[in-house]
């Protein structure tokens, strides 16, 4: 596999710089990850994880090219690692991508992600942001004492920069932005990107930049605004989406990789001498085919004793089918575990229906026919949530399904897993549609003047309409009803799955896409 890699590589990179006859000026290599959660990988390290990223790192320097790495965000959270070592491993293992865990890396460049906010204490962040042996990239994100007294990140924090220049070949340049979406924490705010964007992309070019490159965490239709707002940007390197994506927009690229560094995406760059840019991404995946980096894969292991020293090695139950809990199932079809999660808490709590926002499940990785283990659980449920219930009319229910179904393909949290009906949905005029002649509770038609019972999560109670569902607004929400029975959400699934002791649940035609 690595030789056909190599081959791959040199062709794609012959095939970028034949876009031009004239003698390239500069040229360099970008390898990109993005919302990287797991340092082991998915599937017990059968797919994705850093130590193939070092491995790849390597094969893309064997000619002598500048190799840039590049992180689009959400590098230290969430994962159950960082919850108990507070994002340590991470930055340890991130350090070892240039084969050196105590020597600086001035090629590698993370931009800062939504989750890297996560926690209450500032001086988590801080101190993980101190440890790390590369630049962290913040053009838009400020630390705050207070409300009104805020400034750049790097003035609190070792390693971090507004922006990063880039010195090429034949006395070219290159400036790096870090741009996250507009988010207000207690010790932290991002502000507008576009506007940000801007500042930053003409103050270079007026100091004289050659090309810029923005790496950002935001949704993809915010890339591509931001790309028709700025065309003077020439690459994006972007997070957040966890799914991979390829656009361009004028002679702008964008790109997201899959999470987990289930793949990455390469791009080989040639400026001629007219200083036009070359290039094409190339998206890599990073399967049991390519070997893992020996040291780096050493370490995670070590890391991994460690975790598992501290959650212990229970085993609930095991499950008949394969329960899926990576991203792109779980955000955007039926699966076995959505179902199993949604059956349990329906079972528990006596509703006609359940729901869960696909984001909520955390695992992002799929538990094989067998035991269910308190890793598998840990992953699950990252966050703690409790169950509640509450009324909905037949038509709410149904426009929460059409807001489920929306941004289905671009692996939204806000998809739906259900237990107690079925629908289904179809594309229309651009838009993904559910009729509510498709949809079916307790197996008989919807009817939309009926109430129906429904359980989820408190999270989606109280903070739904950040997915779009506005019945959970302050002034819509309906009042919880059955609180007798509300309990933590992880504790009744473990219960259910110690009950039957052999979970069976499979994917059973409850969403269908037509």
């Amino acid at each position: 596999m690595i030789r056909r890699l190599i081959a791959a590589l040199t062709l794609f990179a012959a095939g970028c710089s034949s876009t031009t006859h004239i003698q390239p000026a500069a040229r360099f290599k970008i390898l990109q990850i993005n919302d990287v959660y797991k340092i082991e990988g998915l599937e017990g390290g059968q797919l994705g994880g850093l130590a193939r990223v070092r491995t790849l790192r390597k094969l893309l320097e064997s000619d002598g090219t500048k190799v840039y790495v590049m992180h689009g965000g959400d590098a230290l959270f969430p994962s159950v690692m960082s919850k108990y070592f507070e994002a340590r491993p991470i930055v340890d293992i991130m350090n070892m991508l240039d084969g050196d865990a105590t020597k600086f890396d001035p090629w590698m460049m993370v931009g800062l992600g939504n989750h890297e906010l996560d926690q209450k204490d500032d001086r988590i962040l801080l101190a993980r942001l101190n440890e790390s042996q590369f630049i962290w990239v913040a053009t838009n994100t400020y630390h705050c004492k207070s409300e009104n007294d805020c400034a750049p990140l790097r003035t609190v924090a070792e390693n971090v920069s507004e922006v990063v220049g880039l010195e090429l070949d034949d006395g070219l340049n290159a400036t790096v932005i870090g741009l996250l979406y507009p988010i207000t924490k207690s010790y932290a705010r991002s502000t507008d990107v576009i506007s940000a964007a801007r500042d930053a992309h003409f103050t270079m070019a007026d100091h004289g930049s050659d090309l810029t490159i923005a790496i950002t965490h935001q949704d993809m239709p915010d890339d591509i605004a931001m790309a028709q707002e700025l065309p003077g940007i020439d690459i994006v390197i972007g997070g957040h989406d966890h799914l991979y994506h390829q656009q361009q927009v004028g002679n702008t690229w964008i790109t997201k990789a899959d999470a987990d560094a289930k793949s990455a995406i390469v791009y080989d760059v040639t400026i001629d001498t007219r200083g036009h840019m070359h290039t094409a991404p190339l998206r890599v995946v990073l399967d049991s085919t390519i070997a893992k980096d020996p040291a780096i894969d050493a370490r995670v292991q070590e890391w991994m004793a460690q975790l598992s020293a501290k959650i212990g090695d229970v085993t609930y139950g095991t499950t008949k089918n394969l329960l899926e809990g990576v991203e792109p199932a779980v955000r955007g079809r039926e699966t076995a575990l959505g179902n199993l999660l949604m059956d349990a808490a329906r079972d528990h709590m006596g509703t006609n229906v359940a729901v869960l926002n696909g984001g909520s499940i955390r695992i992002n990785d799929n538990i094989p026919p067998g035991p269910i283990k308190a890793y598998d659980m840990e992953g699950i449920f990252y966050y703690k949530n409790h169950l509640v219930a509450f009324n909905v009319t037949g038509q709410q229910l149904l426009d929460m399904l059409r807001n489920s179904v929306s941004r289905v393909d671009a692996g939204d949290g806000r998809f739906l897993q259900v237990s107690g009906l079925n629908f289904r949905y179809h594309p229309r005029d651009g838009k993904f549609i559910v009729d509510a002649a498709d949809v079916e509770v307790g197996g008989k038609p919807l009817d939309l003047e009926a109430t129906y019972s429904m359980a989820t999560i408190d999270f989606v109670y109280t903070n739904g309409t950040e997915d779009g569902y506005t019945l959970f607004s302050d002034a819509t929400r309906p009042p919880k009803i059955k609180t007798e029975l509300e309990a933590d959400f992880r504790t009744t699934v473990e219960n259910y799955i110690r009950a039957k002791k052999t979970v069976t649940q499979s994917i059973e035609g409850r969403i269908v896409r037509n």
